[in-house]
């Protein structure tokens, strides 16, 4: 029995990493299903590119798409000879063209495709930020993001949202489009062999303090690092010796000087010993960083599905968490919650965690999550392929499945 195969848009972004983390989690998810129920995954990527390393290992064929401009020139000449021949017939895409002539069977991607598509479209809407904090927005960028939202549910034959609230938010925005709306809360992959090490290790390497909390954000100012800045500042005097370590991008480019003035303020307040940034670290450290680690921190003032919260909680580590709603759906267990807006609770909270928590592994979460973490793997990948065959059916529906073979 011929196996679906789905077309991924390479997310793989430089200065966006959640969208390669998101799509690499959601290719081993599908390999983890038995392999009667596995697509064939297409990736839609150069394979040459940097970006296809980190995805190689799991892709069963890449497609390059310099080559629809091909598709895209042979469908304009047929396009000419048929209106010469005063055939009436709805144009299709060169992009849908080129899928269906490379036996690509349903295409998901982040953002819009336009009409005339002969295959079915998957679309997901990573979060609706813009409408939740729109002073971080120019009024331009709000505009052209709200249109982009349209034009998803108006052509998508699935939407994904990957969590409650998001779906409230689309209900919101477009409450006609609800009926192609589905949800796929990612789930985060940790590799066995995380637990095989010792994590002080990473307080050696990168001369850090045996207690630590970890803040692994990048620099957005919606991630809300000023609100840690803040928690340490009240706690100073009294605990000197809490300390903060982020890792991350420092690039924002709706606020591209946020990181030098948010240095500036750390220098000015005599903060440099507790808070340091270590840059862009290996995945592998990370996890070894949460695992030493007091507590995972995630301030955030506005996320769709915390790719944070999920390493910690795939891991095992307790968090401190920013009260937003998503992130109560998420859950994180061993965590405790506070009001990002007000500094002073989330400074209890390291000093709370900072008295009663040891640092390094707690062996029980650890464990807890080893077991449940293939099952929560799995059911990712099995919403996913649900998700592809309502994306089927709604297809169907509009008249789709013209074969080239």
């Amino acid at each position: 029995m011929k196996k679906i195969s789905i077309g991924f848009n390479n997310l793989v972004n430089p200065e966006w990493t959640a969208g390669g983390n998101y799509l690499k989690n959601l290719f081993i998810a599908l390999r983890s299903l038995p392999d009667s129920e596995q697509p064939e995954i297409v990736l839609l990527n150069q394979k040459s590119s940097k970006s296809y390393d980190m995805l190689a290992p799991y892709v069963d064929r890449v497609l390059d798409p310099k080559l629809v401009r091909a598709a895209g020139f042979l469908h304009k000449k047929f396009d000419l000879i048929r209106k010469s021949l005063g055939v009436q017939k709805k144009a299709e895409h060169p992009y849908s063209l080129f899928l269906r002539q490379n036996r690509v069977d349903c295409l998901f991607l982040k953002g819009i495709i336009g009409p005339g598509f002969n295959v079915p479209v998957i679309s997901w809407i990573a979060d609706f930020q813009c409408l939740h904090l729109p002073e971080m927005f120019s009024p331009d960028e709000i505009k052209q993001r709200c249109s982009i939202y349209s034009r998803v549910t108006d052509y998508a034959d699935s939407v994904v949202l990957s969590s409650k609230s998001a779906w409230q938010d689309l209900e919101r925005f477009d409450p006609t489009s609800m009926e192609k709306a589905r949800i796929l809360s990612f789930v985060a992959h940790v590799p066995k062999d995380i637990y095989d090490t010792d994590p002080t290790w990473v307080c050696e390497y990168y001369h850090l303090p045996r207690r630590f909390f970890y803040l692994p954000n990048q620099f957005f100012k919606h991630k809300n690092h000023l609100a840690v800045l803040e928690a340490l500042t009240l706690v100073k005097s009294q605990y000197p010796e809490i300390t903060v370590v982020c890792t991350g991008l420092t690039a924002d480019f709706r606020n591209p000087l946020f990181f030098e003035q948010f240095q500036e303020m750390v220098a000015e307040r005599g903060l440099t010993n507790q808070f340091i940034h270590l840059g862009v670290v290996p995945q592998e450290h990370v996890y070894q960083l949460m695992r030493q680690a007091q507590a995972v921190l995630q301030p955030s003032l506005f996320e769709g599905w915390s790719t944070s919260i999920e390493e910690a909680k795939s891991l095992g580590k307790g968090m401190i968490v920013s009260s937003l709603p998503v992130h109560c759906e998420q859950n994180p267990p061993g965590s405790i919650f506070f009001n990002p807006d007000k500094s002073e609770e989330l400074a209890a909270c390291l000093v709370k965690f900072f008295q009663e928590k040891a640092p390094g592994p707690d062996y029980e979460l650890e464990a807890q999550a080893q077991r449940e973490l293939l099952p929560r793997t799995q059911k990712f990948g099995q919403i996913f392929m649900d998700i592809v065959k309502s994306a089927h059916s709604n297809g169907s529906q509009r008249g789709l499945f013209r074969r080239l073979y």
